[in-house]
């Protein structure tokens, strides 16, 4: 596990500080749309950042796969076809730790699980701002930013995405070849 961070601390990082930026753009967007007072609009806006974090995180990781590609082939790496999803995994792990946060006040009924629930609810309203528009609908007068379960669910297409997308790299396969054909 020490060689794993070692190797992919950085990796690591840099899907972080995608996930924040990324987090200030869906933020920006939503805030526009809620000006506008256009529910439909706001859902557009959310998908389409959602939409451009995983494309970022896509492009990232498969790079990584393609890079370990020929380490891998040689044997000089033992292959891991997790890899992609394990480094999305340590990215999120403060995403699973808000989470956490905000369920600890649902299973005990203590004052300061209560405290540290908002708080964890509000950062990770911030770090996950490109959901910020789709978490503002509601499912029976509740907004889903208010269900704890969402919360456990939102990392989940990024650590997906990151699987696909470093096993395709592997395989030196391209999902933009595979869409739009190679160019001449």
């Amino acid at each position: 596990m020490k060689v794993f961070f070692k190797t992919y601390s950085y990796d690591v990082l840099k899907m972080f500080l995608n996930q924040f930026a990324t987090a200030v753009f869906g933020c920006a967007l939503a805030f526009a749309a809620g000006a506008a007072k256009s529910p439909t609009l706001r859902n557009v806006t959310s998908v389409i950042a959602i939409l451009f974090y995983l494309f970022l995180l896509y492009s990232m990781t498969w790079d990584i796969g393609y890079r370990e590609k020929v380490a891998v082939e040689n044997g000089r790496i033992k292959r891991c076809a997790w890899r992609g999803a394990l480094i999305a995994l340590c990215a999120n792990s403060l995403n699973f730790l808000f989470a956490v946060l905000m369920l600890l006040p649902q299973l005990l009924n203590v004052g300061f699980f209560s405290t540290v629930g908002g708080i964890s609810s509000f950062l990770a309203l911030f770090l996950e701002g490109m959901y910020i528009g789709l978490l503002a609908n509601t499912v029976g007068g509740v907004p889903l930013n208010a269900m704890w379960w969402v919360w456990f669910l939102i990392p989940i297409p990024s650590i997906l995405t990151c699987a696909l997308a470093y096993r395709m790299g592997l395989a030196d396969f391209k999902l933009s070849v595979a869409l739009f054909g190679k160019k001449k």
